[in-house]
């Protein structure tokens, strides 16, 4: 039963999980693409659902370990992450 719902619903099985812990500030890649960084370096990128983000917005984390499907707070509103992929080393 159970390979029948990973083959049913791959993306539970596949989800990407993060530990993001703090940053500094963020870029914008194309208009839902978000990179953070701490210090200079490149820690994170996902897509944002549900929500604008502007340069000038306002990200906080909610908790540092972070999966697709998790919310973080963007300008006092929840929005989901998705495809989260760790950068650096």
């Amino acid at each position: 039963m159970c390979l029948g719902i990973v083959f049913l619903f791959p993306n539970l099985s596949s989800a990407e999980c993060t530990s993001i812990g703090g940053f500094s500030n963020f870029s914008l890649e194309g208009t839902n693409t978000v990179v953070l960084y701490a210090g200079s370096s490149p820690v994170a990128r996902f897509d944002v659902l549900d929500c604008s983000v502007q340069p000038s917005s306002k990200i906080q984390l909610i908790k540092s370990d972070v999966c697709d499907g998790d919310d973080i707070m963007i300008d006092g509103s929840r929005c989901t992450m998705m495809e989260i992929k760790p950068l650096g080393p």
